[in-house]
């Protein structure tokens, strides 16, 4: 195991094969490859139960889920993190987190106030996977799908920073997640420029997050995709933080080897525009608390 150092760390991902038909490591490993690696704090936010079919993950279908499959799946998981929370409680502090979705556009907020209740959730991570009942970032051929759907790229993003900004409103995450990835599909020569009206709905969204008290977190999953960079980009960064709205760190693993991936350079990102400080979850006296942490 490694010194513990304390801004490496992560509060979104622990994806995990017994909860995730994605992801491909279990918990324990990703917990043991946490801990040999050092990390004081790691966050668990498995992808939250949709309660309809028409929601259900590709690979959900293929292997004939149901919603009700699903729900079972949440508690399962609700008992298998409170459980190993106490086995690795003098190695690692686990925190049991959800990453919601914003389906059915109806009843999510509802739906996943009782799940968050229920199963004795410490944080949620706010998440926007569907548009206007696209979805955006499962393949390519789902993107393209959505950006024809809406008649263009710029509406598509758009729309997706419209729900984006509705999802904090309504739901106040204490973390959102990966703020810009309506891009994630996108190559870096392929990203258009901040149009005056794109420009505004994201500054719109930006200042709901700074009025919630929502964390945004550092995504480095996008290290890995087409973009091949940290959601979000420079310019939503240095918007936030002249706004004072603090960053946490997220490796959205969904696997083992994916654990802390991308943490350092987030750090350097943020050092690099002038940011010093980190925001992380903990617990203290069975509460989740927010620590501002030094980056130097």
């Amino acid at each position: 195991m490694q010194k513990t150092i304390p801004w490496f760390f992560s509060l979104h991902g622990g994806h995990s094969k017994e909860f995730c038909d994605h992801a491909s490591s279990s918990v324990e490993d990703i917990i043991l490859r946490a801990i040999e690696l050092g990390m004081p704090v790691y966050g668990f936010s498995e992808h939250a139960p949709r309660c309809h079919e028409k929601y259900l993950y590709p690979e959900e279908i293929q292997l004939k889920k149901t919603p009700d499959d699903l729900i079972n799946s949440f508690y399962s998981y609700c008992r298998t993190i409170s459980e190993l929370q106490n086995k690795y409680a003098d190695q690692i502090t686990i925190l049991k987190g959800l990453e919601i979705e914003v389906v059915p556009p109806d009843k999510y907020v509802q739906f996943y106030r009782k799940l968050v209740k229920e199963g004795n959730i410490e944080y949620v991570v706010g998440s926007v996977h569907w548009v206007n009942e696209f979805m955006t970032d499962f393949s390519l051929d789902t993107f393209k799908q959505a950006v024809k759907a809406h008649q263009g790229l710029e509406n598509l993003m758009i729309a997706y920073y419209q729900t984006l900004k509705e999802m904090v409103i309504s739901i106040k995450p204490d973390i959102v997640a990966h703020f810009d990835l309506i891009t994630c599909f996108l190559k870096p020569n392929e990203v258009p420029e901040y149009t005056p009206e794109l420009m505004r709905v994201i500054e719109q969204t930006l200042e709901k997050v700074k009025e919630t008290n929502c964390i945004l977190e550092l995504n480095t999953s996008g290290l890995r995709k087409p973009i091949s960079r940290i959601f979000p980009d420079e310019t939503i960064i240095k918007i936030s933080a002249e706004m004072g709205i603090p960053f946490t760190f997220a490796d959205d693993s969904h696997s083992s080897e994916q654990v802390g991936y991308g943490i350092e350079k987030a750090r350097e990102l943020l050092l690099t525009l002038g940011i010093t400080t980190i925001t992380r979850l903990n617990k203290q006296n069975h509460q989740i608390i927010r620590e501002t942490l030094p980056l130097l």
